[in-house]
Formats: C-alpha cells, sequence, structure tokens
C-alpha cells in the first residue's frame, strides 16, 4: 500500500512538474542552446589542442583567432540566446505569437543589463553581463516579458488591422502596445533598481537567487541525492532526466558554462560541479548490467537481454537493459539502481579532490556520445580512467543484486519448462 502510494505521488510530481508551463518553457528553452554549447565546445577543443608548434601553427593561420571568435559569439554571449529561446518557448507552449514573445524577452534582457560608459564617453555593453553571470537575469525578463505580452493580448490589449493586411504585417502591429507596456514597466525595474545598493537586477539576482543556487549545487550530497533521484523516477517508468532537467538546469548550467568560457579562454576552470560533471560521472551502470547479463548469468533471457542491450549501453543509452532486466518497477533491482550514479559521482568527487581528475572543462557532448571516451574529452585522460573505476564500481555493487535477479529469472524459466 506504502509502496503503491509512493508510485501515485511519484507520478503526481512528475506530471505537474513537467506539466508546468513555465518550467517547460525554462527547460526548453535553455535546451535550445545545447546546439550553441556544442559548437562552442568543439571549436573550444581544437584551440586547445597544444601538441608541439599547433599553437604557434594556429595563431600564424588565424584558427585560433577563428575559433576564439566563434566561442565569444556562443558561450560568451549565451544569456542572449536564453532569453530569446525561453520567452519564445513559452509563448509556443501557450499557442502565441512565440516569435514576439521572444522579441519581448531580448527587449526585457537588454533594458535590465546595465550600460557601461566607456573611456570614449560613449555607453556600451557588458560582454559580461551576457555570459554566464546573466543566466538568470535573462530567465528572469524572458518569462516575465512574454507573460505580460501574452496577458495583453488575452486582454485586447493590440492594435486590430483590417483582415486583408498580410499576417505578418498585421502581427507587427500587434505587438506595439504589449511591446510598450514591457519596455515601460522593465525601464521601471531597472530604474528602481539604480535606486538601491545593488544598482542592478542582475547584481540582486546574482546574491539572492544565483549565488544560493550555486550553494546548494556546490557539494557532493546534492549531486549524490538527485543522481539517485533521477533513476528512483526511471524505477517508476518516468524518464528520470527529463523530468529533473529544470532543476538539473537551474543548478548546474551556469558553472557548466562558466567552465566552458575559461577553458576557453585559458583561465583557471571555477566550478568543480557543473552540468557535465554530475550527469557525466553517473557511471556506466547499464553497461555494468549487460556484461554481468552476458559473462556471469546462467538464464537464457538475460543473457539475451545482455547482447541486446550491450551496444545501445556503451552510447549511454539504458532503455534496453532498464526495461529488459527488467530494473523498471522491479523491487529487487531498486537499491543498486539508485546506488551506483551516487556512488560513480562520489569517486569522481573523491578523485578530484586529491588532485587526480581535473575539474571539468564545460564542454558540451551530444546525447549517445560514447561512454569512457567522453571523459577524455570532458576531464583528459584521468576522465577515461575515472570513467573506468566507476564502471568497475558499478559493476561490483551489482554483483550480489545480478545473482539473485538470475536466481528468479532460472527458477521462472525453469517453471515455464515444466509447464511446457
Amino acid at each position: 500500500m506504502k509502496f503503491d502510494n509512493l508510485k501515485d505521488g511519484l507520478n503526481k510530481f512528475s506530471i505537474a512538474f513537467s506539466n508546468n508551463v513555465y518550467m517547460k518553457a525554462l527547460s526548453q528553452g535553455m535546451m535550445g542552446t545545447m546546439s550553441l554549447m556544442m559548437i562552442s565546445s568543439v571549436f573550444t577543443l581544437i584551440g586547445a589542442i597544444d601538441i608541439g608548434p599547433t599553437q604557434a601553427f594556429m595563431a600564424s593561420t588565424g584558427i585560433l583567432q577563428i575559433c576564439k571568435l566563434i566561442s565569444t559569439m556562443t558561450i560568451d554571449i549565451i544569456s542572449v540566446y536564453i532569453a530569446f529561446l525561453v520567452a519564445y518557448k513559452l509563448g509556443d507552449i501557450m499557442k502565441k505569437d512565440a516569435l514576439n514573445c521572444g522579441i519581448m524577452g531580448l527587449l526585457a534582457f537588454f533594458i535590465l543589463c546595465p550600460l557601461t560608459l566607456t573611456v570614449s564617453e560613449s555607453q556600451a555593453f557588458a560582454v559580461s553581463n551576457f555570459g554566464s553571470q546573466g543566466v538568470f537575469t535573462a530567465l528572469f525578463g524572458s518569462l516575465l516579458a512574454a507573460r505580460l505580452y501574452i496577458w495583453a493580448v488575452d486582454h485586447k490589449l493590440t492594435i486590430k488591422m483590417p483582415d486583408s493586411v498580410p499576417p505578418f504585417v498585421a502581427n507587427s502591429f500587434a505587438a506595439i502596445i504589449p511591446g510598450i507596456l514591457v519596455a515601460v514597466l522593465f525601464a521601471i525595474i531597472a530604474y528602481v533598481m539604480t535606486l538601491t545598493p545593488y544598482g542592478t537586477v542582475t547584481a540582486m539576482l546574482m546574491k539572492f537567487i544565483q549565488t544560493p543556487f550555486m550553494h546548494l549545487g556546490n557539494n557532493i550530497f546534492s549531486a549524490m541525492i538527485i543522481v539517485a533521484f533521477i533513476e528512483l523516477l526511471w524505477f517508476f517508468g518516468m524518464h528520470g532526466v527529463v523530468t529533473m532537467m529544470p532543476i538539473i538546469m537551474m543548478l548546474w548550467m551556469e558553472p557548466q558554462m562558466a567552465n566552458l568560457s575559461a577553458y576557453a579562454a585559458g583561465e583557471t576552470l571555477p566550478y568543480l560541479f557543473t552540468y557535465g560533471f554530475v550527469l557525466g560521472n553517473r557511471g556506466a551502470r547499464s553497461l555494468a548490467v549487460s556484461l554481468h547479463c552476458m559473462f556471469n548469468c546462467k538464464s537464457e533471457r538475460l543473457k539475451a537481454t545482455g547482447k541486446l542491450g550491450l551496444v545501445p549501453a556503451l552510447f549511454g543509452i539504458s532503455e534496453p537493459i532498464k526495461f529488459g532486466i527488467p530494473q523498471v518497477m522491479n523491487i529487487r533491482m531498486l537499491l543498486p539502481l539508485m546506488l551506483t550514479p551516487a556512488v560513480s559521482v562520489l569517486s569522481a568527487y573523491l578523485l578530484t579532490i586529491i588532485g587526480f581528475l581535473p575539474y571539468t572543462n564545460g564542454v558540451t557532448l551530444p546525447t549517445g556520445f560514447p561512454v569512457i571516451i567522453s571523459g577524455f574529452f570532458t576531464n583528459g585522460w584521468q576522465g577515461i580512467i575515472a570513467q573506468l573505476v566507476q564502471l568497475v564500481l558499478c559493476y561490483i555493487i551489482y554483483i550480489p543484486f545480478m545473482r539473485r535477479e538470475d536466481k528468479f529469472a532460472c527458477a521462472e524459466e525453469a517453471l515455464n519448462e515444466q509447464e511446457a
């Protein structure tokens, strides 16, 4: 009964959390920047190649400058893209003019970003406001601006053009009054902030939201709890990473972007706990289970499942193993399912604090990138060793549980043969 109550409670939480329009807009909008982060990662890695005369060659041929320019126009101004994408996604989810919502998000973000006076006494934006430091300003501005635009449209506060006017022209006129409301509101907010000790919205959000979030995610206990909870959701058949993505993004995406930016600039990496560190060091759990099935299990069903799941597991795809064993809704598998990612992240943390594993460089790898090899691109050769250690740990943890599962499977197969 308690088990069913837990299942129902988690299912309700997952549905409510995943279906919240603001969480969906935040998650989908920030996920929309993944392609930019991957582009930046590729050229950052190219620019970081330092074998013999490679750096001198790339500098003399302009390759290094090209790589730095691409990095600057992607990761160093990532908040600009976030401001547009989050607002755009909110408009799309709420079935309004998504493009105008995105423009309102940009407008709000630019108004909130402080202007600085240069040596020539001209006004300019500091690029630092557009990078990882401006993420929460972008989120605040884009969500509020898009919601205000949608509210104005819903209340008919728009200029209605005749039906004969082309839609793209009519939409432009329809955005004028909502746009004025957005501009005035955020200009007032920006002005009021100049009268406070913080000076800007970015500084205030940094103090009260961004920094506390950083502290919340900047410890091993948060990382272990999150990765274990992701697998608990998987146990009930819910996609754990997708469900938890808004929280993961809020906790560790800003450090991820900050590390990538520092890595591209050749500076010291500031953060241990990042998006890549937490999700990339959960261990090759499904690969460990697949190897158990193939080489240690006597059950024909488990052997077949291991063979079927091996190749997907090599690329970080766990569904064949999770549903084939099954680990989903199998109480015998719950403990190792939650324990292995937590222990794997802990091992990466310990290897880092003893000085063996360098900080994750912020490089974002595409979904389905081969496990073990991925460690090289994010942590160098030490990353390969760390992920091999995690594979061994996962394999060891699963030994007693897979033995018991094999006994159940063999008994089930023997019973089926008798009945046949």
